[in-house]
């Protein structure tokens, strides 16, 4: 069990390094080398700086979504498949909303 839970923590450590490199630590318009990316966010610096902003909000709410949802499996004491099942799920979850989400803001 301790195992599958080490698969939240690194995705959480990943989840937070992306919050901080796209919110602190994304390149300056016209410079598109770090930070989020589509060709609908780079049409201007507007768009730029909100998408990067969006997606590294998103990123830190999934961080603490992400070890809240570890301490509740851990002291259910979920078994091993529902652990997997909703890591992956939680997962593809977060990787969908922050793809999606900052591009629909910005057409806004």
């Amino acid at each position: 069990m301790e195992f599958i839970l080490l698969l939240y923590i690194i995705f959480a450590f990943i989840l937070g390094t992306l919050a901080f490199v796209l919110k602190k630590r994304h390149s300056q318009f016209p410079d598109f080398r770090v930070g989020y990316h589509n060709k609908k966010i780079i049409e201007n610096k507007e768009k730029w700086e909100y998408a990067n902003n969006v997606a590294g909000n998103l990123c830190a709410l999934f961080v603490v979504i992400d070890i809240i949802v570890s301490v509740i499996l851990y002291f259910v004491k979920a078994n091993i498949g529902t652990t997997i099942i909703t890591f992956f799920i939680y997962s593809i979850t977060t990787i969908l909303v922050i793809l999606i989400v900052p591009i629909q803001l910005s057409k806004k």
